[in-house]
């Protein structure tokens, strides 16, 4: 592959995270509990609202949305959100928490693979050994001005972006 990614440094807000934004948050890693799928780990919802506070609002797309807390989290502070989930069960399950917060948000079921909606923002906590894959994918389908906010473990978020 030709093109490149490079990665930016990211600024974090050090405001505090809306008690809304917690309850819906907590109520998802709950819900989380209660869904029979492959065993995932979430991110940290604190750090990507932290990250998200100091990016231009746009739109968002979540590779592998889980329960669709960081969907949820990214509708609330203003993003067009969309996720994907490949398990039907999350994708339900976060369809649901999602209404029962009043957040307008969509949860596709599918593979981000095979799905390529057109974002400004996309997040992702892949499977470690995807990394490189998911890179290539994000050079393949995102708009050039698009950035990879990619998780390297719970609390490690990097922005990755296209060499000019």
């Amino acid at each position: 592959m030709s093109r490149q990614l490079h990665e930016v440094r990211l600024v974090q807000s050090t405001g505090p995270i809306p008690l809304s934004t917690i309850t819906f948050a907590k109520e998802g890693l709950r819900r989380a509990k209660t869904v029979d799928c492959f065993d995932f780990v979430p991110s940290d919802f604190s750090l990507l609202h932290a990250i998200l506070a100091n990016i231009p609002r746009g739109r968002f797309c979540e590779w592998g949305s889980g329960m669709g807390i960081g969907v949820g989290l990214a509708a609330s502070m203003g993003f067009e959100s969309t996720g994907i989930e490949i398990d039907p069960a999350l994708a339900a399950a976060s369809r649901m928490l999602l209404t029962d917060f009043g957040l307008s948000a969509t949860v596709t079921t599918g593979s981000y693979f095979d799905e390529h909606p057109g974002a400004d923002i996309y997040f992702t906590y892949c499977w470690p050994g995807q990394l490189m894959r998911v890179e290539e994918h994000f050079l393949e389908v995102a708009p050039q001005e698009s950035r990879l906010l990619i998780c390297h473990g719970a609390e490690d978020i990097r922005c990755k972006v296209k060499d000019p």
